[in-house]
């Protein structure tokens, strides 16, 4: 068990390592965007989204961020949450840690940037506090209201190991 978790450890600390390294590699340069080629950011190449989740193992807590600098429709992305899950007999707690990629439906709908609609799918880690790990993948399907440029709400149903819903804000780089 112990071997595992050392081994599962090392794996989450080495993807949160690459991706640590290539948010910086890809925020040294950022092209200009002309006003056609912009997608669901209104200019803003990074996204971060906060907030509470809702499962049947309790209401986890998440954060995580977005960049879609690639190319206006699609973005790339990870989130981490974190909950105490109720069996009626124990309190145990459970992490996620997911890669995540969307695809936002704006440019093709004609929506304002006030808006994102996306759907898309991810893959990650999953762990509970009785040493069980695992990895596992699902898909989503969400949307954001900005209520300015920078901040906005934000709803996401999911599907899958590492998926469930979430509720929370967003907020634009």
């Amino acid at each position: 068990m112990n071997i595992q978790l050392t081994k599962t450890l090392k794996i989450v600390l080495l993807t949160l390592s690459s991706l640590f390294i290539s948010t910086i590699s890809f925020s040294q340069n950022q092209p200009e965007k002309n006003e056609a080629s912009k997608g669901y950011n209104s200019s803003h190449a990074w996204l971060i989204n906060a907030g509470f989740g809702f499962s049947n193992h309790g209401v986890p807590i998440y954060i995580g961020g977005e960049y879609n600098g690639f190319h206006p429709d699609i973005s790339v992305g990870g989130v981490f949450s974190y909950h105490n899950r109720w069996d009626n007999k124990h309190n145990n707690s459970a992490w996620t840690l997911s890669a995540l990629g969307n695809y936002h439906f704006n440019r093709l709908l004609n929506l304002t940037s006030e808006w994102d609609l996306y759907a898309g799918a991810n893959v990650g880690f999953y762990g509970y506090s009785h040493n069980a790990t695992g990895f596992g993948g699902g898909i989503q399907i969400g949307g954001r209201w900005f209520i300015t440029d920078v901040i906005g709400l934000n709803l996401q149903f999911g599907g899958g190991t590492v998926s469930g819903g979430q509720f929370g804000i967003s907020i634009r780089l």
